[in-house]
């Protein structure tokens, strides 16, 4: 297949995802072109990706006035601080029995906790991770996010869990953004606009924890961290969103634009993959990936179903 035919089929894929605004299938679209053609001939897919998600995350914001932002945190905002602290000293912990790579385990680690990629790509350079950790790591997590697109929806309806209890679980349990909104959407609106809000107060997390690893490594000052801007653009447009009380067909508009942005960045990112990195992942990395995160969503499932 000439180079031609390789772009024409990953833009009509691309637009497909757009129209469809599924983010399963955008997603595998994308993984599946990835392994049969080769990953997108573009040389920015993952910056696209990552504005992709960052947009639909800031556009979701006009669609969800303050007040339900500070009235969902306010009220949740203690149990994500409590499974993120959870998740980081269970991961250290795992560090010292599964002995892998100390470095990798310290970025799957906060993946895990915080915001995945984000996360990771945030706390390479401050524990100077090499580009074959990062890239380890981020295949793990990425895979992991699949996962949970496919499964998380359907677990919560076989427990029959409200578009509030999944949005929760969802937020709390899934590493991206991206597939965080991507399964509560799969589950419903309500279930992303829950998810979407909660996330951000766990990507909030971040910054001490970059603040602590860069204390330990000597490399930064609590100064030079910042709060990433997407976030802080996030509250300004739902404060936006909120003085304007825009008419119900508006924050439609709104959400049906912020979830097409969604489903391309997912796309994007399935169309980066690649057997290669595949192949050399450390066994027991894989290992305590599936055991942190597999207790994360345990325990964050079992407290939302005792509320």
């Amino acid at each position: 297949m000439t180079k031609m035919h390789t772009v024409i089929a990953y833009s009509l894929a691309a637009g497909l995802s757009i129209y469809t605004q599924q983010a399963a299938v955008a997603l595998f679209l994308g993984i599946g072109l990835a392994l049969t053609l080769g990953p997108a001939p573009m040389s920015h897919a993952s910056k696209l990706s990552r504005g992709a998600l960052q947009s639909g995350v800031v556009i979701l914001g006009l669609a969800l006035p303050f007040r339900e932002v500070v009235t969902l945190g306010s009220s949740n905002g203690l149990i994500v601080s409590v499974m993120v602290v959870a998740t980081l000293f269970s991961g250290y912990l795992l560090l010292k029995v599964i002995r892998t790579d100390e470095t990798s385990g310290k970025l799957l680690t906060t993946g895990t906790a915080v915001c995945g990629g984000t996360a990771v790509a945030t706390m390479a350079p401050v524990i100077q991770a090499q580009d074959r950790q990062v890239a380890q790591t981020l295949t793990i997590i990425f895979v992991l996010n699949g996962i949970a697109i496919l499964l998380f929806p359907a677990i919560g309806e076989q427990l029959n869990l409200s578009q509030q209890q999944f949005g929760m679980w969802a937020a709390m349990a899934i590493h991206d953004t991206s597939s965080v909104v991507g399964a509560a959407a799969a589950y419903g609106d309500e279930a992303m606009t829950t998810a979407a809000t909660l996330k951000v107060l766990r990507i909030l997390w971040l910054i001490p924890v970059i603040i602590l690893a860069s204390y330990s490594m000597k490399r930064v000052t609590a100064n030079e961290v910042r709060v990433p801007l997407f976030v802080a653009l996030f509250f300004i447009a739902s404060l936006i969103g909120g003085y304007f009380q825009f008419e119900s067909v508006v924050t439609t508009g709104f959400s049906m634009i912020s979830k097409s942005l969604f489903a391309l960045a997912l796309f994007l990112i399935g169309s980066q993959m690649s057997l290669e990195s595949l192949r050399t992942i450390c066994p027991r990395l894989i290992g305590m990936a599936l055991i942190l995160w597999g207790g994360l969503s345990t325990a964050s499932l079992l407290w939302i179903l005792n509320l």
